[in-house]
């Protein structure tokens, strides 16, 4: 893999597939939120700065319920289960097989190299779906 693997990289794959699959819908009522009460041009000038703070503060709500929804174990389970299987990621697997079979060895860095393989395989099917889903809709 050409990019290193971090717990940041991990994080945003996470984020992403998270917002995707499990919290569009509390992503998207914060993000409506945003651009209706959170002035996103301003000069800097103390009522754009007063006005941006009370807009967010409006939106306080729908950061906390988009932040549990990020922050569900279950569904992040359901994440790291998906990637973990992931059919394109099979030399990751067998590696971290490998490892585990070895007795008394860290395996970190191999379960880390096959979530992120995973990871990177469901973002990229869920573009795919995405796309696909969006050009029947540009033919019409």
């Amino acid at each position: 893999m050409a990019e290193p693997i971090t717990n940041e990289n991990l994080q945003i794959l996470l984020t992403k597939l998270m917002t995707d699959r499990f919290c569009s819908q509390e992503s998207s009522d914060l993000d409506a939120c945003i651009q209706n009460f959170v002035p996103q041009h301003i000069d800097g000038s103390y009522v754009d700065q007063s006005l941006q703070r009370r807009g967010i503060r409006r939106c306080k709500p729908y950061q906390e319920i988009a932040r549990k929804c990020l922050e569900d174990d279950k569904k992040q389970t359901a994440i790291f289960r998906a990637a973990a299987v992931a059919p394109t990621c099979k030399n990751e697997q067998r590696a971290l097989q490998r490892c585990q079979r070895a007795k008394g060895r860290d395996c970190e860095a191999e379960a880390l190299e096959t979530v992120y393989c995973g990871m990177v395989y469901l973002v990229q099917r869920q573009k795919e779906r995405q796309s696909s889903a969006a050009a029947p809709r540009l033919a019409e």
